[in-house]
């Protein structure tokens, strides 16, 4: 479900993609693995100057795949849930602290834990057709994997609740005017703007770059694994919330059966 090709000069830029459009990309258990595995060699991997997370299929990421806790054959059991949603949160944590500059392409949505993932790295290209999307409180759900603190600093903390608390969608044109986005390009225009960036950041000298983004990321961050442990704890309480449980069998029930508002 992951594809990671090489590119550029001496091909130094690794275009990271989930492959899972049948769903939007949305993250599940496999997802977050193949990810986590990917960032993981990038990492080592010194060859590498700037690496490039997008979705395949027109659409950056769907987020959770709630089927994954609430549908048929979700799981069960609240000590394995809690593993699977830290899962995410380390994944995150990995791709803010990768040594090489990051950017995310995002075409259609930046939806849930996908505006996670777009949140922890560097940079964020948005094709003016994208959005970001908060879903979690209309669906009973706490923000997790430390996101809040990520978005709180890129928007502020006004800005921040609106988009956590009212679960708007926010276009691209917005996303810019409040810094999410970095730069906004022509429809299907994502990739090759973050290319662009990409191939302007491999020309530069890599250990100062690279230092300057450790230093720019020490002085920006105030994260610890207590608060990612404790976004999870309380997802798993959001999760056992009966007004919550109800909100999420409707999102998940079939158009047809009035679901996926």
């Amino acid at each position: 479900m992951i594809d990671v090709q090489r590119t550029g000069p001496d091909d130094a830029v690794a275009i990271v993609a989930i492959d899972r459009p049948e769903r939007r990309n949305a993250l599940n258990g496999e997802v977050i693995h193949g990810l986590t595995q990917a960032f993981e060699a990038l990492r080592d991997d010194v060859s590498c100057k700037a690496v490039i997370l997008t979705g395949k299929g027109g659409f950056f990421s769907a987020g959770a795949d709630l089927t994954t806790f609430d549908g048929v054959g979700a799981e069960t059991d609240p000590n394995r849930t809690l593993r699977s949603l830290a899962a995410g949160g380390r994944l995150c944590h990995l791709l803010e602290n990768l040594p090489q500059i990051t950017v995310a392409a995002i075409e259609g949505g930046a939806v849930g834990g996908g505006l996670g993932l777009a949140v922890s790295c560097d940079w964020r290209v948005m094709a003016s057709t994208a959005f970001a999307y908060v879903p979690e409180v209309r669906l009973g759900l706490n923000y997790g994997w430390n996101t809040l603190p990520r978005l709180t600093r890129l928007v502020g903390p006004a800005h921040a609740k609106t988009m956590a608390i009212l679960c708007r969608r926010h276009g691209a044109a917005e996303c810019e005017a409040w810094g999410l986005a970095d730069r906004v390009t022509e429809a299907g225009g994502a990739l090759a703007g973050a290319l662009a960036l990409a191939e302007e950041v491999c020309a530069l000298p890599r250990m100062a770059a690279q230092t300057v983004k450790r230093q720019v990321n020490s002085y920006a961050t105030a994260l610890g694994e207590n608060v990612s442990f404790a976004d999870m704890e309380l997802m798993l309480v959001c999760m056992n919330d009966p007004e919550g449980t109800q909100a999420r069998a409707a999102f998940t029930r079939p158009k047809a059966e009035g679901g996926r508002r």
